[in-house]
């Protein structure tokens, strides 16, 4: 059981990085026949509301207590009913959700970071409004653990130290929030490979994140301050540490 969880942790992430490249290529009209558009969009399930693009959260055991706040609205159109579905998502469009199912609020968050889709929650990805990662998240205040995870099935490896964490947990809301496509043309060094991490919360959900050494850059997030950067170095030492 604890080994499916990892991997639903790992999937989730992939999904959400799939989900940004996937919004960039909208963006440049790619994959666009004589006949129709034939994106990979219908594999992930995605929304747009208020501007905001959501991806589905699949761990269902850890968000199925959170509670459902004010109904704000529907979905109005589903790309997967459509043989040749519009490129660009609106407000209130979904990649598979049915039309009709109602979006509400989450409570203790904004709207803009989480809603509920019928019984399916939905996080954040891309807000173009979001000038902070708390903006986009909405997680200031309500982190209580940071540890690394293995990329392969999210098995827990190592939790940061109490003062680090503290430092970490203050910090890493502030940071500027980047898009997928202007993190991945950040400069970067030669070496390194992503390190996966993982932020408790205190209702009991989490945040996975990915960090590139290599860029110096968090995903979700953007550019790391250069204290931030060496303390996430730090603690990564600890893992291997005797």
């Amino acid at each position: 059981m604890r080994k499916n969880r990892g991997y639903r942790i790992v999937g989730s992430v992939l999904g959400f990085m799939l989900i940004a490249l996937l919004l960039y290529r909208c963006g440049l009209g790619l994959r666009e026949t004589s006949e129709c558009y034939l994106g990979e969009s219908e594999y992930f399930s995605i929304l747009q509301w208020n501007g905001v693009i959501f991806g589905e959260d699949t761990r269902s055991s850890e968000t199925a207590n959170l509670p459902k706040g004010e109904a704000v609205g529907h979905i109005k159109y589903t790309k997967a009913d459509h043989k040749c579905p519009r490129k660009t998502l609106r407000n209130g469009d979904a990649t598979v959700l049915e039309v009709g199912t109602t979006l509400y609020r989450v409570e203790g968050y904004k709207e803009t970071a989480r809603l509920w889709a019928g019984d399916r929650l939905f996080l954040a990805n891309s807000n173009p409004q979001a000038e902070t990662v708390n903006d986009l998240l909405d997680i200031a205040g309500k982190i209580n653990t940071v540890r690394f995870i293995s990329g392969m099935d999210g098995k827990p490896l190592k939790d940061f130290t109490p003062e680090s964490a503290a430092i970490f947990i203050e910090e890493y809301p502030k940071l500027k929030n980047m898009t997928y496509d202007e993190i991945s043309k950040l400069p970067k060094g030669t070496v390194g490979y992503d390190y996966w991490l993982q932020l408790g919360l205190d209702d009991g959900t989490a945040i996975t994140l990915t960090y590139s050494p290599m860029r110096k850059a968090f995903h979700p997030g953007g550019l790391a301050t250069p204290a931030l950067a060496e303390l996430v170095e730090q603690q990564r030492k600890r893992i291997y540490a005797p």
